[in-house]
C-alpha cells in the first residue's frame, strides 16, 4: 500500500514478463484516473499491474508540474510516497521509461502518478465471477459509496451515493455541499456493467442520451472502475473513479 504522504499526481513503472498486456496509450501526461478517460468499454488500454520483488519498495515519481524535467529517474525526481512489491496498480498510460498508474489505498484514496516502467508487471485480466464478484459496497475516497445487489432476472441493482464539498466545514454550515446518486439495474456482460438514469427512471445505457446520467462499471482485478458522464449529481458531482470493496 502507498506509504509516505499522498501526492495529487505521479507515476508507475512496468516490468513486462511473460503476457505482455495490452497496447498502451504512450506519450500522454499522466493525470488523475478518469480525467481523459473515454469509453470504459471501449478503452481497453487500462489494465491491471503488480509492483515485482526488483526492489523492495518503489517510490512514485514526480509530474513535470512538480518538477522541472520530470519524470525521470534522478533524486530530485522521487516522490516520497512509495508502493511496495504486490500492490496493484490500474495503469492507464505511459510515457518512455514510466507508466502512469493509478493506487487506491485501504481507506479509498487514491494516488495517481509515474513510477519507473521496469517495477511493474503486467496482471492479465481474470474472468469475473457473477454475481458474486460484484455484490457488496465500495467506496472510492470519502465522497463516492457505490452499493451493487442481487437484482432480478440475473441482473444486478446499483445503489450510489456521491458528494462534492461534504469534506469542506465551511460548506457544510452554508449548506453548500452538493449531491448525487445512482439507482439503476443492469446485467452483467462479462467484467462489464452499464445503465443510465433519466426522468422516468432507469434506462438501458445506449438509450440513455447525454443529458441523463450514463454510467459505466467494470471490474479489474480487486477494483471496480466506474465512469460516469458528469450527469449524475449537483455541480462538480461524479462517480468516476476507482472503488475497492469494503
Amino acid at each position: 500500500m502507498a506509504r509516505g504522504p499522498k501526492t495529487t499526481l505521479a507515476a508507475v513503472l512496468l516490468l513486462l514478463t511473460g503476457w505482455a498486456g495490452p497496447s498502451r496509450a504512450e506519450g500522454a501526461g499522466c493525470f488523475h484516473f478518469g480525467y481523459e478517460l473515454q469509453d470504459l468499454e471501449a478503452n481497453r488500454d487500462v489494465y491491471l499491474g503488480r509492483i515485482n520483488a526488483l526492489a523492495p519498495r518503489v517510490n512514485f515519481v514526480k509530474r513535470a508540474v512538480f518538477g522541472k524535467g520530470c519524470p525521470n529517474s534522478s533524486a530530485a525526481c522521487k516522490d516520497k510516497a512509495y508502493l511496495v512489491p504486490g500492490d496493484e496498480v490500474v495503469i492507464s498510460g505511459g510515457d518512455g521509461d514510466f507508466l502512469c498508474a493509478s493506487y487506491p489505498g485501504r481507506k479509498g484514496v487514491v494516488t495517481d502518478g509515474w513510477l519507473p516502467r521496469g517495477a511493474v508487471s503486467a496482471v492479465p485480466e481474470e474472468p469475473v465471477a457473477a454475481p458474486h464478484g460484484w455484490i457488496g459496497t465500495w467506496d472510492s475516497g470519502p465522497e463516492q459509496t457505490i452499493r451493487i445487489e442481487a437484482g432480478a432476472q440475473g441482473t444486478l441493482r446499483i445503489k450510489g451515493d456521491a458528494t462534492w464539498g461534504a469534506s469542506d466545514p465551511g460548506r457544510v454550515a452554508r449548506g453548500a455541499v452538493n449531491i448525487g446518486e445512482l439507482d439503476g439495474e443492469a446485467p452483467v456482460r462479462g467484467a462489464m456493467l452499464s445503465f443510465g438514469m433519466g426522468e422516468d427512471g432507469p434506462l438501458p445505457y445506449d438509450e440513455a442520451d447525454e443529458a441523463d446520467c450514463r454510467v459505466q462499471l467494470r471490474r479489474l482485478g480487486a477494483y471496480l472502475l466506474v465512469r460516469d458522464n458528469a450527469m449524475c449529481g449537483g455541480h462538480n458531482v461524479t462517480f468516476t473513479g476507482i472503488y475497492r470493496r469494503r
